[in-house]
């Protein structure tokens, strides 16, 4: 045995012994009798790739911390698995003033866990003010906040998070009339605010927690969500259990959640998750191992051989790949230079044979993904591979620039090896159907964000998952005017400007009308694909293994991963 297998192994053997606290592999759940044919307890098992990072919402940007604190929070609103608004707290708001103001109607029978933040220990009823406290403290710089995007639009939004001094009486967009009644006020009409009360930002939390737990609180959240925390340690695991004064039930009457306890555990390593998963100490899985994939799953994407006894779930992301350019860069600020190397892609084969097929589609269209709910993306006409056409736009760039094409370095990150795989083979393509010399630079994420933010990275790879399911976004990142006069450009990283883009973008932006907002945002899309700003690579498909006796497990396309409803069988 070498050195790589006998730490495998102790690692393996040593997560199993923390993740199953007890549980045996095959052991079945000891569950109970619900009404309408479901099945009532046991302890779901599941793990992340990271650490969570904070469960103060206000703090929560990454996969892990969101996902543990849908559990323990609700929203004033959700998104479904069809990514449709549904009432949270909340019913779905009234819209007045040309959108302007939103009123939400809140619900009268939900109760913060109890916890010793309460006196007594008794969670307290949940009102409207607390909805103030949250929307508010989002934009408390002192808080390290990372809400404001959602919550500048709210009138004096923007003066409190630059002074951070709150005027008398709050802020006067942000108001309570009553204990089941917010109404918010816009500083102007946008439309994709809809979204915001539903993303992991907007979670809810009793002020007393805050108080009570002060630097704490990132570790010890409460809130009125279907399951109560309990433990977390560093690195190990995360526990939660069943809130048995959660409001909601089920149409037959079983009052939710099913399950009677969440345990989370913290693997990095995906190969070492799957062997846990092989040992039924996990129940689920997130993404197959790209070099395992052809041996789980076929061509038609269904399960193949030993796996067929296990469930598959898989759906197109609200997600992309792409490869940007800085097109305020020399050399690359060449629109037909951009355009050849769009054209010079072969994606299909990409899709094929690196990533075995795990992926939804080529990147065809543009940034925004086909799965985004209601989105004319037919109307984005964006680069499939056509070397002929690769070719002439490269001899309008060498016109253009004056002779040949020096080299061009694409930094990236390694993201477990997938990256770097797609990155060799688009430097080979690029090299055989367009002569160009590609330079690959490996960083760590952390090194390359701020490169590619400071203008410091003329192509580079990135990803894009969707917060919410709107184009906006997206096509955010495409925006001119979000690019600072100087310093970092954190959202349009290619730094690309286009005055017609922006005006249709920002007649989306106001538009109330749905339907008319996307067509807006197709159109403007498709005019900034057209300048190839950005590769787009393909767009991603989620994939999730579960164990046979698992049902209603939650897969929309932002994973969402909302436990409430999901049950076992014997």
């Amino acid at each position: 045995m070498n050195s790589k297998s006998f730490y495998y192994t102790v690692l393996v053997i040593g997560l199993l012994a923390i993740s199953s606290c007890g549980r045996k592999a095959g052991i079945q759940h000891t569950l109970r009798e619900g009404k309408g044919g479901k099945k009532l307890g046991g302890t779901f098992h599941f793990n992340e790739t990271a650490d969570i990072r904070s469960l103060d919402p206000v703090q929560m940007n990454d996969q892990s911390s969101v996902q543990v604190g849908e559990n323990v929070y609700d929203r004033l609103l959700e998104f479904d698995e069809g990514l449709n608004l549904i009432p949270g707290l909340s019913a779905l708001p009234e819209i007045s003033d040309g959108g302007l103001t939103y009123t939400f109607h809140l619900r009268t029978d939900a109760y913060f866990h109890d916890d010793p933040c309460f006196p007594g220990g008794k969670g307290r009823k949940f009102v409207a003010s607390d909805v103030v406290y949250c929307y508010t403290r989002a934009l408390d710089r002192t808080t390290n906040t990372g809400a404001e995007p959602y919550f500048k639009y709210i009138k004096g939004g923007p003066a409190y998070y630059e002074s951070n001094k709150l005027p008398p009486g709050g802020l006067s967009g942000l108001q309570a009339p009553n204990d089941s009644t917010v109404v918010i006020t816009l500083e102007k009409p946008f439309s994709p605010f809809l979204n915001y009360p539903a993303v992991g930002f907007g979670f809810i939390y009793p002020h007393e927690a805050v108080e009570h737990y002060k630097r704490d609180f990132v570790f010890h959240p409460v809130g009125t969500g279907a399951f109560k925390f309990v433990d977390y340690k560093q690195a190990q695991y995360c526990k939660l259990v069943r809130n048995e004064r959660y409001w909601k039930m089920d149409s037959a009457g079983n009052q939710l959640p099913y399950i009677d306890t969440l345990q989370v555990t913290f693997i990095l390593d995906n190969k070492v998750e799957l062997q846990q998963f092989e040992a039924k100490a996990l129940d689920h899985v997130y993404r197959i191992p790209n070099e395992f994939f052809q041996d789980v799953v076929d061509e038609h994407k269904e399960l193949k051989g030993n796996w067929k006894k296990y469930h598959l779930v898989h759906v197109p992301a609200l997600a992309v790949q792409f490869y940007g350019f800085n097109t305020q860069s020399p050399v690359v600020s060449n629109r037909h230079l951009r355009r050849a190397i769009s054209f010079a892609i072969d994606r299909d084969k990409i899709i094929k044979y690196i990533l075995k097929g795990q992926a939804a589609g080529p990147g065809v269209h543009g940034i925004v993904p086909p799965s985004m709910p209601g989105y004319p993306s037919d109307r984005v006409h964006g680069f499939s591979f056509n070397p002929d056409s690769a070719l002439a736009e490269l001899a309008l760039a060498k016109k253009e620039l004056g002779g040949d094409i020096p080299d061009i370095t694409l930094y990236l990150n390694a993201g477990g090896g997938r990256n770097t795989e797609v990155a060799e083979a688009i430097q080979s393509q690029l090299k055989e159907n367009l002569g160009l010399n590609i330079q690959l630079q490996m960083l760590e994420f952390s090194q390359l964000t701020p490169r590619v933010d400071d203008g410091k990275a003329p192509f580079f790879r990135l990803g894009w998952i969707a917060d919410y399911p709107n184009p906006e976004n997206f096509l955010n990142l495409l925006y001119g005017k979000s690019i600072p006069a100087s310093g970092p450009s954190t959202i349009n990283s290619t730094r690309f400007k286009n005055s017609e883009f922006d005006r249709l973008f920002e007649a989306a932006l106001s538009e109330v009308d749905r339907t008319k907002t996307n067509q807006l945002f197709a159109d403007a899309e498709n005019l900034a694909i057209q300048d190839a700003p950005m590769v787009c690579l393909y767009y991603d498909e989620d994939y999730h293994l579960l164990q046979p006796n698992v049902h209603d497990f939650p897969a929309n396309a932002m994973f969402q991963l909302d436990m409430k409803y999901c049950w076992f069988s014997e």
